[in-house]
Formats: C-alpha cells, sequence, structure tokens
C-alpha cells in the first residue's frame, strides 16, 4: 500500500504518506482536555512554520464577524 496520500491542511495539497507529518497540540477551549491533530507537508518550509499558528477553531474576539 505504498500509494496512501493524506491532504496538508496548511497548503490543501495531497500528498504521499512520507512528506506528511503530523503536529498535535492542545484544543485551547477552555475546560476541554483534547488535541488537534495538524497535517503538514514536511519537506515545505511554510507548511512546516504554519503548522505551529494553524488551529481548526476559530475564536470569536478579534474577527470581522465574517
Amino acid at each position: 500500500m505504498n500509494n496512501l496520500t493524506w491532504t496538508c491542511h496548511i497548503c490543501g495539497d495531497e500528498r504521499p504518506d512520507a512528506k506528511i507529518s503530523v503536529l498535535s497540540k492542545p484544543l485551547g477551549i477552555p475546560g476541554v482536555e483534547a488535541k488537534q491533530n495538524i497535517r503538514y507537508c514536511n519537506d515545505r518550509q511554510k507548511c512546516i512554520d504554519g503548522a505551529e499558528g494553524f488551529t481548526f477553531f476559530k475564536t470569536e474576539s478579534g474577527g470581522d464577524g465574517g
């Protein structure tokens, strides 16, 4: 099964398994102990750098009201 691929959460590209890493970090919701797993390209500096600041959950403060 050498053709396993994953989608990078940072750039959105579908990449082979060997080119994807995962950063686990706290969910960031007070009172909730859980982690979010961020997939990123391990050979692209913009994805490596972007993974640290990425979150699946947007905060309500500081937004444009979108």
